[in-house]
């Protein structure tokens, strides 16, 4: 669920403290509510699938959350990252909030698959200090297969913001995604993002969230249905 006035935020989680995995500096992860993907392995389902509800915060409410961990931020060179589900969805609620508090000193990051309307991207494309970029695959039938979203706007998108903040401000993660990447696929997506002029690319494995929490029905039946059509394009 994603705020229409801009004036709250629906956040799942903050998780603080965090080092060496959203760029330079300790970090808290602020997780929204919400997200267009329907990705077949996704770690956060319920932010989409009606399982868990979030809680409600203000802008003052962030803040003051947040500022539990000003010391941190300051003293390394962190901030906040904004995350998900999708946090673009909240580009209203977070275009505000950074204007109105980047007097901290605080550094304001994101990690986004960007497959949003483009409008959503420019609210917030001159606050954000880093973007990291979830980019699932740079193939359109094996990135629509396993998101059920539209490859041409998240690759439209991803051109937009290199073209407009440059590759110093990007991080793109490439996914080693099981039954979707069977041998070195991942390999062609590392290719075609430097072919664009990405430079900082870091590659994971997912692992199946399924062997690690209970899922809801909803997102068993989103992984279902993937594997079923992994298995008709084998057969």
């Amino acid at each position: 669920m994603s705020d229409i006035n801009g004036e709250t935020l629906n956040v799942v989680s903050l998780s603080r403290i965090r080092t060496k995995t959203d760029g330079e500096g300790v970090t808290t992860l602020v997780v929204s509510m919400g997200c267009p993907l329907r990705c077949a392995y996704c770690i956060n389902p319920f932010t989409w699938d009606g399982s868990f509800k979030g809680k409600i915060y203000t802008a003052e409410d962030l803040y003051n959350e947040l500022k539990i961990d000003n010391l941190y931020f300051l003293a390394t060179g962190g901030g906040v990252m904004f995350g998900g589900g999708e946090p673009l969805l909240n580009a209203d609620f977070i275009s505000s909030f950074i204007t109105k508090y980047k007097s901290t000193g605080w550094k304001f990051s994101m990690e986004t698959s960007i497959n949003v309307p483009l409008e959503n991207l420019k609210k917030v494309i001159g606050l954000i200090d880093l973007f990291i970029v979830d980019t699932k695959d740079m193939n359109k039938e094996r990135y629509e297969l396993y998101t059920k979203a539209d490859y041409d706007n998240f690759y439209n998108n991803l051109k937009y913001l290199l073209k407009e903040v440059g590759p110093e401000r990007i991080i793109a993660r490439v996914p080693v995604i099981p039954e979707l990447h069977k041998d070195k696929e991942y390999e062609d997506n590392v290719k075609a993002l430097q072919e664009i002029g990405i430079k900082g690319i870091e590659v994971f494995r997912y692992v199946n969230p399924s062997v690690r929490k209970e899922l809801s029905d909803t997102s068993k039946k989103n992984t279902e249905e993937f594997l079923s059509k992994i298995k008709k394009d084998i057969e």
